[in-house]
């Protein structure tokens, strides 16, 4: 029993330390891109970071954070910003739609409204999808988009659960604030990458044959489903 609380708590510690060099590492490669350049690249970072942590037998003998991080920065430069970018004017188009329909009469917004409602919904479990999924499959941005929609509407019960994951967490940075500046997006993105690497819908990496350059075959981005 004793030997299990303390296996148990290394684990939490190794993990915690883990993910506040993360979240560190996420808020120095937002700034480094002006924020606006480089808060799309460092989340897909994190989650790079994380698939391949998920995917290692022991994250404490995984060294080279920083250089791991960098390089999953640079990799998602331009096309973690377009698919950012496409997701922050489909939120734009739902709160401008959300602001018209408050100005229109009752019967307009109450059957219209319904319908922003679901399509909030939709795109919310799309939005926490498409990030472990980009750091996945080796695709461009836009079917990114489309597989984490296909995902929503094939798959809603682990669509649900892996967004839901990614929701408790946001609830307990509500209840306990002082969690944000020390685990900020990494632990977030840790609930819904683990919760969809187990629901088994992500193809198992290929047999370790003509590896990358730079990385082992079975820590790279699938290129095909």
């Amino acid at each position: 029993m004793i030997d299990r609380l303390v296996t148990l708590h290394t684990h939490v510690g190794t993990w915690g330390w883990r993910l506040l060099k993360l979240h560190l590492l996420w808020l120095l490669h937002t700034l480094r891109g002006g924020v606006v350049l480089g808060v799309f690249p460092a989340t897909a970072a994190v989650h790079d970071v994380l698939r391949h942590d998920l995917m290692s037998d022991d994250i404490a003998e995984r060294s080279g954070l920083r250089a791991e991080f960098d390089a999953a920065w640079r990799a998602n430069l331009r096309g973690a910003n377009v698919l950012g970018y496409v997701l922050a004017l489909l939120w734009a188009v739902l709160l401008v739609e959300r602001q018209l329909l408050a100005g229109a009469g009752s019967g307009l917004a109450g059957a219209a409204g319904s319908l922003l409602w679901f399509a909030a919904a939709f795109l919310a479990v799309a939005t926490a999808l498409v990030w472990p999924l980009a750091a996945h499959y080796d695709e461009p941005p836009v079917l990114h988009l489309r597989r984490a929609a296909t995902l929503v509407l094939a798959r809603p019960a682990t669509a649900l659960v892996t967004a839901s994951a990614g929701s408790v967490m946001l609830a307990a940075y509500y209840l306990v604030p002082g969690l944000v500046p020390v685990l900020g997006v990494a632990a977030p993105a840790l609930a819904t990458t683990y919760c969809l690497r187990r629901s088994g819908i992500l193809p198992k990496p290929a047999p370790p044959h003509d590896p990358p350059h730079d990385l082992p075959h079975d820590l790279t981005k699938e290129s095909t489903v």
